[in-house]
């Protein structure tokens, strides 16, 4: 072999080595390369930098089910390599050369050890001297890890394994554990904090309830939902969501099962201890909360004080769908007094109607009441109502409840009108001919003043009926020095 020929094989197995080395590299990073091309991959992990402030539990959670990418934990800081980085890239993507971020390592109260999310051992530290607090942040400037209460917002960092990411079940929480109604009340609303309590009998048709939860739902403003079964044998807990689509499927496989039923018509309905047990858990803010009742059964026991109650100290509002058909129960009127004494609004009908007569209640935005009457009528008359302080030009809707039971049956007409010294005013015209006559309601605009109320009514008998007027602002939450009284 003369040494030409040496050289040039020596320089294709060279060159088939180096081949051989650049695919080997190129298949391992592939192997692990990360699911979003702006997620930083350090030692096999993935880590993705969210600019949202949220508070630990709901970066945890985000984290876990909200990733469009993959579920992923909390962050998991292993090594003072990966330390320093998350550090120095936080500070461009959170735009800012100050601050913290959440990172998965937290404790349960002072006496326990920390853990990470992902459950991997803590060998790597970096704590500050002093921890107060059992939430881990990392320091964006010097890299050091402090502690926070789980209630602060800090930007977050979310990490996964991209060759073996995680898998959560959906978060479901109950509790049945009661907290006296004695504390100080800081209740304060606020528009990211409204939770929805959407509660139905087991005794309504199911597609009746699948029907009302599509049509009202198609807004998804509210913050947090709870989903309750009532009237059932074995009582259930209630299912507590941070996210809309779980909710969701957690409602559809837990829908009306005439098998848990009561199995009579004397046994009188619990929806009255499940909205107490809503106000009373611990897992979900209920301060300016809502919740939607559909009843089928009606309750045995007519004191409503203690729920009354229980939702004016948190200020609450209830709505409520009743049946004109009922399977069991005897107090027909007691869902509807509740709805009067909290703000609220019931209406009535069969229960195939109830998708209907739902989508009239003003609840896929976030309202709230600027006007309440529950003015106490009989025969025939017109009557002035406590004038109305419009606080903001706008649309307003308005709703008038001439019933407090089911189905229509003496009512003739009703007429809500209003009026101010510079614009003049309206009115909402209704009639025993006019559709879905229990419950009147429409889209008005008013300019900020403050309006005479007059209600002319006429009824073909002399009973006393107690009905309900309400006027909401939409999307909006009012300031909680600024809450509308209730009306009795």
């Amino acid at each position: 072999m003369t040494k030409k020929s040496f050289f040039i094989k020596l320089i294709i197995f060279i060159s088939q080595m180096c081949l051989l080395f650049i695919l080997l590299v190129f298949l391992f990073y592939t192997d692990k390369v990360c699911f979003d091309n702006d997620d930083k991959e350090i030692k096999g992990l993935c880590y993705k930098f969210v600019s949202q402030q949220m508070t630990f539990t709901d970066a945890r959670n985000w984290c876990h089910y909200q990733n469009p990418v993959t579920s992923s934990y909390l962050a998991y800081v292993p090594d003072q390599h990966t330390n320093s980085f998350l550090a120095s890239h936080a500070r461009s993507v959170f735009g800012t050369t100050d601050g913290s971020f959440w990172i998965g390592l937290s404790r349960n109260s002072s006496s326990d050890s920390f853990t990470w999310d992902n459950g991997s051992p803590v060998a790597f530290t970096n704590f500050v001297t002093q921890l107060d607090q059992d939430y881990i942040v990392e320091d964006i400037v010097n890299t050091k890890w402090n502690s926070f209460r789980e209630s602060d917002k800090n930007f977050f960092v979310c990490s996964y394994n991209p060759a073996a990411p995680p898998t959560f079940a959906p978060p479901t929480i109950s509790t049945t554990q009661e907290v006296p109604v004695t504390q100080n009340n800081s209740c304060k609303p606020k528009r990211d904090q409204a939770t929805l309590l959407f509660a139905y009998s087991n005794d309504l048709d199911p597609q009746v309830v699948k029907n009302t939860w599509d049509m009202l739902f198609h807004d998804r403003t509210y913050s947090r939902f709870a989903i309750a079964r009532f009237d059932v044998r074995n009582q259930e807990a209630i299912a507590y969501f941070l996210f809309f689509e779980f909710a969701k499927s957690y409602l559809y496989s837990h829908l009306p099962d005439s098998s848990l039923g009561f199995g009579d018509n004397t046994t009188g309905s619990d929806s009255f201890k499940t909205i107490e047990k809503f106000y009373n858990n611990q897992e979900a803010p209920v301060c300016g909360s809502v919740c939607l009742i559909l009843e089928k059964r009606y309750p045995n026991d007519e004191d409503i004080s203690k729920t009354v109650s229980l939702v004016r100290y948190y200020h609450g509002i209830v709505y409520a769908v009743s049946s004109i058909n009922p399977s069991g129960g005897t107090q027909s009127k007691a869902i509807y007094n509740l709805t009067s004494r909290t703000n609220g609004i019931c209406n009535f009908g069969t229960e195939n109607y109830a998708g209907k007569l739902i989508d009239r209640v003003p609840m896929s935005s976030l309202s709230y009441v600027i006007y309440c009457a529950n003015p106490v009528v009989s025969g025939q008359n017109i009557i002035e109502l406590p004038p109305m302080t419009v606080p903001f030009e706008d649309v307003y809707w308005i709703t008038l409840v001439v019933q407090d039971h089911g189905p229509s049956d003496f009512f003739v007409s009703s007429n809500l009108s209003w009026s101010n010294d510079k614009e003049g005013g309206d009115d909402l015209p209704a009639n025993s001919t006019s559709p879905d006559i229990l419950f009147l309601g429409s889209w008005y605009n008013f300019s900020p003043a403050v309006y005479s109320m007059k209600l002319g009514y006429s009824y073909s008998n002399n009973n006393k009926e107690a009905l309900q007027v309400r006027v909401f602002r939409a999307n909006q939450f009012r300031p909680n020095a600024d809450w509308l009284p209730y009306c009795d």
